[in-house]
């Protein structure tokens, strides 16, 4: 079954080789004298020959020749690309390009002799030539891209016990006299870790601190209380913890639990000795501490906590198992209106009898149903599916679910299948950011915007997020974490363990990539015979997930390396980079690693000049060399937790989007002496700055129309009011602003009395897309006249607005409370300085979380009736002068949560169930009166 991927593998490779000459046509257009006709009829074969691809698609599952042909197709394409680049490696370093061109000229005839043979056998073979504009999956990409983005705001759609769950919550909330270790045990697949996560979120706010950490079956024992320490500790002590061993960060995590009550979860801990390994790390007091553990193993379970019961989870009842495939399986808008008609709830029926109530299973079966419409593709999938359900049936689970994901997998169109199996790299166990996942699949070349959509329009980063949706929609990937509220969508995803492995084993089968781990083999699933690395190996892939150091110079690598990802590993060899095979490299990550002779690492690869995407986050490197700027296609240079200089040359990265780093931004001016050690940046306009803060000149950062996150410091009004009018408040790419005065960063500021903001009407008419705004300082407005309020010409798009420091009155409320899109709301440390706020009648009308802090000379609050009618959280911190409750907050029967913190005993003691204001918040399922440590 693995040959029937060829062809969408194929489409994607050709994609790429097409894609690779537009762009030597385009930029290298002086190189290309007496060959640019060439490669331009090379570039025209490679697209008639995508012509014949659907059709071969549909013919390879009978004709093996077919299967062998696409192969030669996905070889062709890589070999285009291939030259393509080593011609462009050469030229850009070379003054005798004459000999070049001429070499280029003959291994272009030689691939265009290919093409014909390859040709005559698609006539051969009976395949036929195929035009239209893509599959219907890429149809419904087009539609999905051309509407808002999915809707994030809903829980995860799955089947929790309530039995398993209520016995869960009792032992990991009861009080105890000493540390418990409390288990949830069952084979994979059966729902442990969404179980596990769904009462971590619920009860953690009964602990002082909380930690998860994934343990699997090659754990280390110091990288386990690493992730400990850093999630129960401030980030900023990242760095230190990275040096100590292991012997001190036992001693460090036994200090800082000490006198706490604390929750961790150790999900999928397989071994006796990996408890063993960190136990004395946890003190054993009477503070009601516990500890929680997914295994597999109840032998693991009982060891650790002989009086503690486990919680077993069974499997599935035949209702559950249905109510779970039909949550997963039926879309709403096909199904929802007119109920389920009896010839699908048949099919469904039957298959869901046979998964053995396994969740895993059905819940994978629903994403594949998921996609399907009518009766005939459900009869379809359940012909195909139906070996695979008798396996399930009579107790053959893993090789059941091992061919339920493959059918899966062979159904995804050709465009999600690269993306899919590229998740295999990542290191197993650890969450997915999502920024960095796009990142890379933009940097890989897996992301196609539809032809039919205005690229104007139209940004990769939109196209990726709906290949994410899809994914998840087929449930191939889980959300392990969401945004606030979960309106802002997915913040990091991870892979159900037999759906990871699955995925490995399959990115072996395709030569897709190759994962180096373990300190002797390369293991591909954790099963089979390892390919031993004190050997000569050969390595046939374009791709290396490196998890262990190695030596690559005892290997053969006959394929140019196009991705090179290194974690969890000590050192990289330079040598390694002077290899011709790693020239054409894409893609390099080595976050985290510590670099010996760390400038000549960098400037050995500052000689890889196809670089897209560049990883360097934690790296403990100083300064880049100037010749960085070779790099001229890369997209993400990730540079965070690096104390790093900024050389000149970083002016030429003319294609950066992705800036990353842990610097403020200043604005710098001709002759004015720099603010910070970074020299002045020069980049055209495709760059995005994250979460960066660098000095920048006025007119290199004025050119940046494409930015869509700005993070900016700000020394004064006039500073603050040049920005305003510049050409990036006017781009309708920015998404999010974050604006400081310098004067409330640094007591030290001069011309305090400036450092205001100014009016924003100059801002935002033209910012229609911008999303999210911060400001932090005062902002200048009319004190008499609301209709002049500068808040007034705030873009209707925003849904997040945080102000600090703002000195607002009664008159921002007003003009706030009637943005229609506003879903969260922060005011923080006086950002409102009148002594009574008011939120009026039909006010906030999307308002979903109010956050309310320091606000010192607030007194009395009002809420009209429905005001605020979609709040869901409302938080108090710190307000000193506030005494009780509003009174319309009893009107507000949405809100689900409110969090009381620090607003002394007065305050609290009349929320409480026997206190004169908890008639106004009786409504409120979770009230939680916290005291932060």
């Amino acid at each position: 079954m693995a040959e029937l991927v060829i062809s969408k593998l194929t489409e994607t490779v050709l994609s790429h080789a097409i894609e690779t000459i537009s762009e030597l046509v385009v930029q290298e257009t002086g190189s290309l004298i007496g060959v640019k006709g060439r490669v331009k009829s090379l570039q025209t074969e490679l697209r008639r020959m995508q012509c014949f691809l659907k059709d071969a698609d549909r013919k390879q599952e009978q004709d093996e020749r077919v299967r062998n042909w696409l192969a030669e197709v996905k070889d062709v394409a890589h070999e285009v690309e291939d030259v393509i680049e080593i011609f462009i490696t050469k030229v850009s370093s070379s003054y005798v390009k004459v000999f070049h061109q001429f070499n280029l000229r003959n291994k272009i005839n030689a691939i265009q002799a290919k093409i014909n043979d390859i040709f005559k056998s698609a006539e051969r073979y009976k395949i036929e030539f195929v035009t239209g504009d893509g599959t219907s999956s890429m149809a419904k990409l087009q539609q999905n891209l051309r509407r808002s983005c999915p809707d994030d705001d809903e829980d995860e759609e799955i089947i929790i016990l309530e039995d398993s769950m209520e016995a869960l919550k009792m032992q990991l909330t009861r009080m105890e006299d000493r540390l418990h270790i409390v288990s949830v045990v069952g084979m994979g697949g059966l729902g442990k870790t969404t179980l596990a996560k769904k009462v971590y979120n619920d009860v953690k706010q009964h602990f002082d601190c909380n930690a998860w950490v994934f343990v699997s079956q090659q754990y280390v024992a110091c990288d386990i209380l690493y992730e400990i320490l850093v999630q129960i500790e401030r980030e900023t002590e990242r760095e230190k913890l990275k040096n100590l061993n292991e012997h001190e960060l036992v001693d460090r995590l036994k200090h800082d639990l000490k006198e706490k009550k604390y929750l961790v979860v150790l999900d999928d801990i397989w071994e006796i000795k990996a408890w063993d390994s960190i136990k004395k790390a946890f003190p054993n007091k009477n503070q009601g501490s516990k500890i929680l553990f997914t295994t597999r193993n109840k032998e693991v379970a009982l060891y650790a906590d002989p009086l503690i019961s486990p919680v077993e989870l069974p499997f599935l009842t035949f209702n559950e198992s249905w109510e779970l495939l039909k949550r997963k399986a039926f879309q709403i808008d096909t199904f929802g209106k007119h109920g389920l008609s009896p010839e699908f709830e048949k099919l469904g029926k039957d298959m869901v009898k046979k998964c053995g109530g396994l969740p895993l299973a059905i819940v994978v079966l629903g994403g594949l149903l998921n996609t399907k419409n009518s009766i005939d593709e459900w009869k379809e999938v359940k012909r195909n599916v139906n070996a695979y359900l008798n396996k399930l049936q009579s107790g053959q689970l893993y090789e059941g679910v091992h061919g339920i994901l493959a059918l899966s997998y062979h159904d995804l169109p050709y465009y999600l299948k690269p993306c899919f199996l590229y998740l295999g790299c990542l290191l197993k166990d650890r969450e997915i950011p999502r920024k960095t996942l796009i990142q890379l699949w933009i940097a890989e070349g897996f992301i196609q915007t539809p032809s039919k959509l205005d690229e104007n329009e139209t940004k990769l980063e939109d196209v990726a997020e709906q290949y994410l949706a899809e994914l998840m929609d087929r449930c191939m990937v889980q959300a392990s974490e969401r945004n606030q509220l979960g309106f802002e969508g997915v913040k990091a995803y991870r892979m159900h363990d037999l759906m990871r492995n699955f995925c490995v084993c399959k990115a072996r089968d395709e030569n897709f990539f190759q994962i180096i781990q373990h300190d002797l083999d390369i293991n591909m699933t954790g099963v089979g015979s390892p390919m031993h690395l004190s050997d000569a190996t050969t390595i046939h892939s374009r791709r290396i997930a490196l998890h262990v150091a190695c030596d690559f110079e005892r290997h053969n690598f006959p394929l140019p390396l196009r991705s090179l990802l290194c974690s969890d590993i000590d050192h990289f060899p330079v040598s390694s980079l002077r290899r011709k095979n790693f020239r054409l490299l894409r893609t390099l990550e080595l976050g985290g690693i510590s670099l010996k002779d760390k400038f000549k690492v960098l400037e050995e690869i500052c000689k890889l000049i196809h670089l897209r995407y560049l990883g360097l986050r934690r790296t403990c490197i100083s300064k880049l060399p100037n010749s960085v700027g070779n790099l001229q296609s890369l997209q993400t240079l990730d540079l965070r937790y690096n104390h790093v200089k900024l050389p000149r040359g970083i002016s030429r990265l003319t294609r950066l989007m992705h800036l990353l780093t842990s610097a403020p931004l200043m604005l710098k001016y001709r002759g004015s002496p720099p603010r910070f050690d970074e020299s002045q940046l020069r980049i055209s306009g495709h760059m995005k700055l994250v979460s960066n803060v660098l000095m920048i000149r006025c007119d290199a950062l004025f050119k940046l129309t494409n930015l869509q996150k700005l993070k900016i410091l700000l020394r004064n009004k006039k500073e603050a009011t040049t920005l305003l009018e510049s050409p990036i408040t006017k781009s309708s790419r920015l998404r999010y602003l974050d604006m400081k005065m310098e004067v409330y960063i640094n007591d030290a500021a001069k011309d305090q009395e400036a450092a205001v903001f100014p009016s924003l009407m100059s801002l935002i008419p033209q910012c229609r897309f911008l999303h999210k705004l911060r400001l932090e300082g005062p902002i200048e407005e009319d004190l008499h006249d609301s209709s002049h309020h500068c808040f007034r010409s705030l873009p209707t798009s925003l849904t997040e607005v945080t102000l600090v420091c703002s000195h607002m009155n009664r008159h921002s409320m007003a003009v706030l409370e009637k943005l229609p899109n506003l879903r969260l709301l922060r005011l923080i440390s006086d950002a409102y300085c009148d002594s009574e706020m008011v939120c009026s009648a039909n006010g906030f009308p999307k308002l979903e979380s109010l956050y309310l802090f320091k606000l010192r000379s607030l007194r009395g609050w009002r809420i009209e009736k429905d005001a605020m009618p979609s709040l869901k959280k409302l938080d108090l911190v710190k307000i000193s002068q506030l005494k009780m409750i509003p009174e319309g907050l009893k009107f507000v029967t949405t809100l689900q949560s409110l969090d009381v913190t620090y607003m002394g005993p007065d305050f609290k003691h009349r929320l409480r169930v026997e206190g004169e204001d908890f008639y106004k918040v009786c409504h409120i399922p979770s009230i939680l009166f916290s005291t932060p440590i």
